[in-house]
């Protein structure tokens, strides 16, 4: 479902500048640490300055469900002692390069940053898919959650709310993709 946006394509510049004044997305090699955890770009950043010097970049690796919606997730690069950009993180998909957005504005302090979502088509279902992206991420984030890495224990009425709304969105993600698999194909 998620692919890398073309960073030249205007809908992307646009999306881009909702959430960067003055920034443009740009293709940065992905070269993963496969020996790395998935998502965990901050402390594989951080491992690589130690081990080779350079520094951390931080901004938003942009992804799409191609037609669909767009997303921007808190992410960060290594600017290596060469001043070349190299996103060093594995993800679920293995692109040769990631669409990054660099943002001078933004530091990773510990705390989890939510991902930015913008729906491409109007459709009332990907509302509430994203809506339940959203709820998610604050019933997992809530108070000092938000500083919490790896498992985390909820309160049973939180976890309940939790399971019902990753219920919903897998049933609301199978409706999407048989409307949408014409997209995802492109």
């Amino acid at each position: 479902m998620h692919t890398v946006p073309p960073v030249h394509a205007e809908y992307v510049a646009a999306f881009a500048s909702e959430i960067v004044h003055g920034q443009k997305p740009m293709a940065v090699s992905h070269r993963p640490r496969l020996d790395r955890p998935q998502r965990e770009c901050f402390p594989i950043v951080d491992e690589q300055i130690k081990a080779e010097g350079g520094t951390m970049v931080t901004g938003w690796a942009l992804w799409e469900w191609p037609g669909v919606f767009i997303e921007a997730e808190f992410h960060a690069v290594w600017r290596s002692p060469d001043n070349s950009l190299v996103d060093l993180t594995p993800n679920r998909i293995l692109p040769s390069e990631i669409a990054f957005l660099p943002d001078p504005t933004k530091k990773y302090e510990g705390r989890q940053i939510d991902n930015v979502r913008k729906p491409l088509v109007k459709d009332n279902d990907l509302t509430r898919f994203l809506f339940i992206f959203r709820r998610q991420f604050e019933i997992l984030n809530k108070g000092e959650l938000a500083f919490q890495h790896g498992p985390i224990s909820l309160p049973a009425n939180a976890l309940k709310e939790l399971q019902s709304l990753q219920q919903e969105g897998a049933k609301l993600e199978r409706r999407l993709q048989n409307r949408y698999s014409k997209n995802a194909q492109q």
